[in-house]
Order: structure tokens, then sequence, then C-alpha cells
């Protein structure tokens, strides 16, 4: 057997034990999105204006959609405390956030007053532009939500950037 077959054959060992090792370490049971420290973040989007009326009309396309039991995950970034720019999965039921569990560790996030829901994205968007504010958002595709939203202005220390991924309904 020469150098280069032994080098071949000791390649495809190490490509079969990592395949292997990988699909055994996979754990079904993990609900969808929880124990990973990965935002799934839509990459069909399109970029919005951020403009007080494209805002207004948004939001009222959401909320015509009816959607008002999901989770959704969510990032946030700003200068604030650092358990608040954790990523989460957020469960909206009746429209109010319901239940809010930390994405890497799957475990419930005992204060859940500064996660806000789509609606109230929205709400702050249009709020902070009827002052002339800064917003920048881009909307998810398919369902219109903000997948990224910065209101006010993040680089100043003055905002606050919203990453949404991965909405699921769900029944009543």
């Amino acid at each position: 057997m020469t150098y280069f077959a032994l080098d071949r054959r000791l390649a495809a060992i190490v490509v079969t034990l990592a395949v292997a090792g990988t699909a055994a370490c996979s754990n079904s049971s993990t609900p969808s999105g929880l124990g990973t420290q990965q935002l799934s973040v839509s990459a069909d989007t399109v970029v919005g204006t951020g403009q007080l009326a494209e805002l207004q009309a948004r939001r009222a396309a959401w909320v015509a959609r009816g959607i008002n039991n999901y989770r959704i995950e969510l990032r946030i970034s700003c200068f604030c405390g650092e358990t608040i720019r954790r990523p989460v999965l957020v469960e909206v039921r009746g429209g109010a956030v319901s239940k809010v569990l930390d994405l890497e560790t799957a475990k419930p996030v005992a204060d859940i007053t500064p996660y806000p829901t789509i609606t109230q994205l929205f709400d702050r968007a249009i709020e902070m532009r009827a002052q002339n504010g800064h917003v920048s958002v881009a909307y998810d595709r398919a369902l219109g939500y903000p997948a990224r939203l910065e209101i006010g202005t993040i680089a100043n220390d003055a905002g606050t950037l919203y990453y949404l991924g991965a909405l699921t309904p769900l029944g009543n």
C-alpha cells in the first residue's frame, strides 16, 4: 500500500468519525431554536425607509394578519445590561408577551418586561419617528415584521437595535 492510499483511507476514516460524532451529539429533544447561541434572522428581507407613513402602514398590515399567538427569536443590542442582550425566544399569547426563554440555556427569563411584542416594536418605532428620531428597518419579506430594527442611534449610545427571526405562529 502506498503512502497516498493510506493517507486517503485515513482521511476517509476521520471524515466518517466526524460525521458520526456530530449525529450522535445532536439532541433532537431540544425544542427548535433552544440550546443555540445563534439567532435565526431571516435572510429574505426588504429594506424599509423608516419613514413614519411606512411604519404606520407596515404596522397596520401586521395587525391585519391577525397573528396574536406566536414565538419569535429576539436579540437586543444596546448599551444596557448584559442579560437583556442575550438571545431569547419570546412567546406571545393574545398579543402580550407570556414567556421568554434564554436561547442558549432554554431556561425561563425571570423578568419579561423588557421584551416587546412585534406590535409594541412598531409602536416604539412610530413614536421615535414622530419625534423626528432615527429609525432604520428591514422587514421579513414573507410576514412583514421587522427582522432588523434600530430605534434611535445605537452608534451614539442613544438607541436600541432589535434582531428578530424564526417567527412561528401558534394555535389558540
